[in-house]
């Protein structure tokens, strides 16, 4: 080439560009160089082109396509034989000469850095060290790791809450059967069945440990725990055992790179006060169709074989295969907010403007050849992949612009929190950006999203190539998934839902006696009737929760006509405790309903009150409005409420599907701010007081303690009162039976015989007077009469935690009078 010269010309194709970079010619630009090392002639020639070459013994040649258009194969002639290649993946053949049976030919093509090598030789030791250098080395490190599970907590200590939970854990118990020297997961059908046998063997061991061994049968299976053997349908030997949270193993050769990676299951949870989805981030489990005939599978698997020269930068990227399940993803304003706020950083941006626009002025006046597309097509570092495949994504999301007022509600009641600078600014900005791209009024509920693999084979990219054609792959998948968008608001009842919902309850209504008949009769009348429920559950709770979208809409937009924050705020946290049976629903909507018609009543003289009180004559004006526009949108917010409620209780009473909950309860911040170790006992109580009365006490109080007197009965200690509550039958919330401010109360709680007393302090009564305005000397002699204050019962068995308790409530006492004093 020094005599004649060369270009290397390529394209690189964009969506606002094409670029054609033009490179001079390097070694390694040609397709192939062949090489001969046998003892006979090789011909080869483009298939279409009739122009045929030679290659003589011991020689080598490059070669590129001679008419790049027509169809890329390599036609070779050896002797009697004819073969055809098409220079792009590695491989190995034999030749056979008919006209000399004892010669054996071979071919093998693998890369020399970027250059594709076409070796014809006789040598089946060469030929086999050429295609498998780096496959047949011995590995000289290997390293694995296994771990149960990981969590990690993402706190925002300038406003003491908990943003998220992200917790990686195993999976549940499986079984598994040694097959070829290896055991393998069981299908998930078959390890319900050995499972519940298991605990039926665990159970009579108690009873009699000497028990001779027995034969356990589970459908076509039979098993013996004692040996733990497995005779039927195949003779096994089987363990019970679980598959850890994260599993990791790497392999390295002189020549090799391997890597593999399984995460069973990923959860982020919602850890904000009031949130109106609980997990952000969770897997779906796979239908029974899949789950009952296949082993399980982890969440996110990935794998990778890589392989290098030591005289090559090229690296060849033999497999990259990541393999992730189907899941759910819930976003909420709210979390959003909480959730940029933390990812701020601590310093102002005020002040840096020029700053910043002089940086914005540097990328507008830059030159073209440092664009992003220009880049890639220039990059000469590139890596050869042979196997390069992403696979589907199947995602349901939900999304919601409802605001559930907590962090107004606590700038207004005095909490005090530190403010992260520019948190107001971004909060502002993530609203104006969400209202910008949909309706203020609708939602989004389980609309599916599902983007197609990714996979590329035998190419050469760079990494800015790479990511390019990443990037254009998914955004052309998403823009062709808007329709379902659409189709998912609840504004209009998501059809796109209550069709899929009905698809699934009508594959159940086969599959169910199908899988059932397989296994037996009875079974196979067990599956009727489970797929009868799937097909009545997703057609009746489709239709209702069709209905109850659309009204929850319509009363979202009532809401907002009040101009009521605090009203807002409160219904919003009621919306967001769904209703779990009938029966509460009903229970909640009828609740609902009569508030709707108190508040608005009621408003018109409380509202101007309050506005008196913060504003002065302007505030009189403002709650007069807020008076009158809520007399008429409250009770009809009600009704509404009402009947979106009702219809969101019989969807649940429905339901099939089985309800994913948080991993652990949020995490307490104490009051100084210091993230201490995560205890799960402050955790459910300051979860438990964050519910009370919709958050009322939540705004005010911190927690201190809790002591859970009897099954229904809990006990709560703040810094600024103890409260006592009583479980709800029907609404299925906690009921404020009684509660004292720490400065109400007459004396130091203290421990009884019968539990732990609590003493208020009389209250002042009027004198009472007969008809000539005299004192009634035994009316007053009354008064204070009979048991004083309240007794806590406490069990003999809870004897010494109510110790400790009282201990704890007579210490908090102390501090919150001499705060007060």
């Amino acid at each position: 080439m020094e005599e004649v010269g060369g270009i290397t010309a390529e394209t690189q194709l964009t969506e606002t560009a094409k670029v054609v970079a033009i490179h001079g010619f390097k070694q390694g630009n040609f397709t192939v160089k062949l090489v001969n090392t046998t003892d006979y002639e090789v011909k080869y020639n483009q298939q279409g082109v009739n122009d045929e070459s030679s290659l003589g013994p011991n020689e080598s040649i490059l070669y590129t396509w001679q008419v790049p258009t027509k169809d890329r194969q390599l036609v070779l002639k050896v002797a009697d034989k004819t073969l055809k290649n098409d220079l792009v993946k590695d491989g190995i053949g034999e030749i056979k000469i008919t006209t000399n049976k004892k010669a054996k030919l071979y071919w093998v093509s693998f890369l020399d850095g970027r250059q594709r090598v076409l070796l014809f030789t006789e040598d089946i030791v060469i030929a086999t060290k050429a295609q498998q250098a780096g496959e047949l080395e011995q590995v000289s490190l290997e390293l694995n790791l296994s771990l149960e599970g990981v969590g990690l907590s993402m706190v925002n200590n300038y406003t003491r809450t908990e943003v998220a939970y992200i917790g990686i854990t195993s999976s549940g118990i499986i079984w598994q059967a040694k097959q070829r020297r290896r055991f393998r997961d069981l299908a998930g059908g078959q390890v319900q069945q050995i499972e519940a046998e298991y605990q039926k063997y665990e159970a009579e061991q108690q009873l009699d440990k000497n028990a001779p061994p027995a034969i356990y049968k589970a459908g076509n299976m039979e098993m013996d725990f004692e040996n733990l053997v497995m005779y039927n349908p195949k003779r096994h030997h089987i363990k019970r055992t679980h598959h850890p949270g994260v599993w990791a193993q790497v392999r390295t050769s002189p020549h090799q790179f391997q890597f593999h990676l399984k995460t069973h299951r990923i959860q982020m949870d919602n850890q904000t006060k009031t949130p109106i989805f609980s997990t952000v981030l969770a897997p779906i489990p796979p239908p029974k169709s899949v789950a009952t005939e296949n082993a399980l599978k982890p969440m996110i698997e990935m794998s990778l074989l890589m392989g290098y020269a030591e005289h090559s930068n090229v690296q060849q990227i033999k497999i990259f295969q990541v393999l992730i399940q189907e899941m759910h993803v819930k976003l909420d304003q709210g979390f959003l907010s909480n959730f940029i706020h933390y990812l701020q950083p601590d310093t102002e941006i005020e002040g840096k403007e020029v700053e910043l626009l002089e940086d914005d002025i540097e990328v507008v006046t830059s030159p073209l050849i440092k664009a992003e597309a220009v880049q890639a097509a220039l990059s000469m570092d590139r890596n050869y992949y042979d196997n390069f495949h992403l696979s589907p994504l199947k995602i349901h999301v939900s999304f919601s612009l409802a605001d559930t007022g907590a962090e107004a509600a606590a700038d207004e009641s005095g909490f005090q929190t530190r403010k992260k600078p520019g948190m107001k600014l971004g909060k502002n900005a993530v609203n104006l950006l969400l209202q910008s791209v949909g309706v203020t009024l609708t939602n989004v509920d389980d609309v599916v999203f599902r983007l197609g693999y990714f996979e590329r084979r035998c190419k050469f990219y760079s990494q800015p190539q790479l990511t390019l054609e990443l990037t254009k792959h998914y955004s052309n998948q998403a823009v062709k998934q808007l329709y379902v968008l659409v189709l998912g608001l609840d504004v209009i009842g998501n059809p796109f839902g209550f069709v899929q919902g009905m698809g699934a309850g009508i594959k159940d209504l086969f599959y169910e006696p199908y899988q059932g008949a397989v296994q037996g009769p009875e079974e196979f009348a067990e599956g009727v009737a489970l797929g009868m429920r799937s097909l009545f559950g997703h057609a009746v709770g489709g239709a209702a929760g069709a209905v109850s979208r659309i009204t929850g809409t319509l009363g979202k937009g009532l809401a907002a006509l009040t101009m009521d924050d605090d009203y807002k705020r409160k219904r919003q946290q009621a919306i967001n405790r769904q209703p779990k049976t009938l029966q509460e629903g009903f229970a909640r909507g009828g609740k609902g309903l009569v508030m709707g018609f108190v508040e608005g009543v009621s408003g018109v003289v409380t509202k101007p009150v309050q506005g008196v009180k913060k504003e002065g004559a302007k505030g009189f004006f403002k709650g007069m409005g807020k008076g009158l526009a809520g007399i008429v949108a409250k009770p009809t917010g009600g009704v509404v409420d009402f009947a979106s409620s009702t219809f969101e209780g019989i969807r649940r009473a429905t339901e099939v599907s089985t309800e994913v909950k948080k991993l652990r309860p949020a995490r307490f911040l104490h009051p100084d701010n210091v993230v201490r170790p995560y205890v799960l006992y402050e955790a459910t109580g300051n979860a438990l007081l964050q519910e009370i009365d919709k958050g009322k006490f939540a705004l005010t109080d911190d927690y201190v303690d809790h002591l859970q007197v009897m099954k229904d009965c809990v006990i709560v200690l703040t810094d600024r009162r103890v409260i006592y509550l009583v479980k709800q039958d029907v609404l299925g919330g906690w009921n404020v039976a009684w509660q004292h401010p720490w400065k109400e109360l007459k004396e130091p709680p203290v421990l009884t015989d019968k539990g732990i007393q609590v003493i208020p302090k009389e209250q002042e009564q009027p004198v009472k007077r007969g008809p000539l305005g005299r004192p009634l000397k035994i009316a007053n002699l009354m008064k204070g009469k009979g048991p004083q204050g309240k007794v806590v019962l406490i069990a003999d068995k809870d004897r010494e935690r109510g110790r400790r308790f009282a201990a704890k409530m007579q210490e908090t006492y102390a501090k919150a009078l001499k705060i007060i004093q």
